[in-house]
């Protein structure tokens, strides 16, 4: 005997309800696999720009700071 029709003798031998949960666990299955297929997204530190600053000779939090101020409605 089959997995397969060891599996459909085990569900035919359930209520109508637990037969509906079995097709729930097997639609949940089905949607592991398609997202562990999925390629996983990059980490940033893997992104070409990550670092882009490292060899400027600026101070970042003043850069920061400065682009704000210029758009600070306050006078």
């Amino acid at each position: 005997m089959t997995v397969l029709e060891q599996i459909q003798q085990q569900v035919r031998q359930l209520p109508p309800e637990k037969q509906n949960e079995v097709l729930n666990f097997t639609a949940f299955l089905r949607q592991q696999l398609i997202h562990a297929r999925r390629p996983r997204p990059r980490s940033l530190r893997q992104h070409p720009a990550f670092g882009s600053w490292r060899e400027r000779q600026i101070d970042a939090l003043h850069y920061q700071q400065t682009l704000r101020a210029e758009w600070d409605p306050r006078p």
